[in-house]
């Protein structure tokens, strides 16, 4: 996925962080990141790890609740997702061994899919 300076749920303006040789565990890669955030639209958290050689966004992590305790995660290195619970302090993983196909300029549609998963695992 191509690098982005706009939020994809509401269109505000990332605020980015550089990472120089930086493991990002979840994907298990090393590289120099831009991490850009979005934490000023409403009721959402979305960040994006872009590695600077390729200009291509490696993971997406995107908060599902007002609570900040359910986030997804897309992997676009390996090619698979993630859903993270936290339960009384605890986290909770649902692998998921494909992307999910996400509009986010559908946040509602975005959290029925993971409640989905949720549900039935």
């Amino acid at each position: 996925m191509d690098d982005l300076l706009h939020c994809p749920i509401c269109g505000n303006k990332l605020r980015t962080s550089h990472l120089n040789n930086k493991l990002l565990h979840p994907i298990g890669k090393i590289a120099d990141y831009a991490e850009r955030v979005c934490s000023e639209g409403y009721n959402h958290i979305v960040s994006l790890w872009t590695d600077k050689s390729t200009n291509q966004i490696d993971l997406i992590k995107l908060s599902l609740n007002h609570k900040y305790s359910r986030f997804v995660e897309i992997d676009y290195i390996n090619n698979k997702s993630r859903i993270t619970c936290v339960k009384e302090g605890k986290y909770e993983y649902i692998e998921i061994p494909r992307l999910l196909d996400l509009d986010f300029n559908d946040l509602s549609a975005i959290k029925k899919t993971c409640s989905l998963f949720i549900t039935f695992s």
